[in-house]
């Protein structure tokens, strides 16, 4: 009784962790004030500009990304991907704006978030 209440609590745990997104990253350089304002404009333009990396249509599965420089010369990778395998969807840009600026106020080494389908992140030095 007791290795079948093991196993099946083992089994509970491993699935919820594969579920757990890693939220703010605690490894790499801490992003300064002067950092997260050039990636907070990134994320704007990209967002919201007519032609913008993040505007427009994402196929089913799709991943856009890009990497700009920071004024600091830091590169900064930003990344949203449509989870959604069999559904193609236009993400609004007032929620990609507030996805990725939640990430860049949020967590000064960068992180990742998932949420409605959709997979958002921001990763300064990683391009």
């Amino acid at each position: 009784m007791r290795t079948t209440i093991l196993v099946a609590l083992s089994g509970m745990l491993a699935f919820n962790i594969q579920g757990v997104i890693a939220g703010c990253y605690t490894h790499g350089r801490e992003m300064t004030a002067a950092d997260n304002a050039n990636a907070r404009k990134f994320a704007h333009d990209a967002c919201y500009n007519n032609g913008g990396m993040f505007t427009g249509y994402f196929s089913p599965g799709q991943t856009k990304s890009m990497c700009p420089r920071a004024d600091s010369d830091i590169p900064m990778l930003f990344k949203i991907e449509n989870q959604n395998k069999s559904v193609g969807f236009d993400l609004g840009d007032d929620d990609c704006y507030l996805r990725l600026n939640n990430l860049i106020t949020g967590c000064s080494r960068g992180g990742d978030d998932q949420i409605a389908g959709w997979h958002f992140t921001y990763d300064p030095e990683n391009c």
